[in-house]
């Protein structure tokens, strides 16, 4: 669950260089993304059929929702 407390959604997965298996999923409300690793009960051929996402990083999607917020601020106080 993210932190506005809406459902998330499986959005498509990733291979990360190590080649453990990642599912990002998406907040329904804000857009925030999660990244989870694959269980031994997953249904691996479920995840496999899922879109296949670019690897991504914690640190990456920190760092784009964070110039999409300051990016928002200062489009507030431009002056036409």
């Amino acid at each position: 669950m993210s932190t506005c407390g809406a459902s998330m959604e499986p959005i498509g997965s990733f291979q990360r260089p190590n080649e453990e298996q990642v599912i990002v999923h998406r907040c329904l409300g804000c857009g925030f993304e999660r990244f989870n690793r694959i269980a031994a009960d997953d249904d691996f051929d479920l995840v496999l059929s899922l879109p296949e996402l670019p690897p991504r990083t914690n640190r990456e999607m920190k760092a784009q929702r964070l110039e999409e917020e300051i990016g928002d601020e200062f489009d507030i106080y431009q002056i036409d």
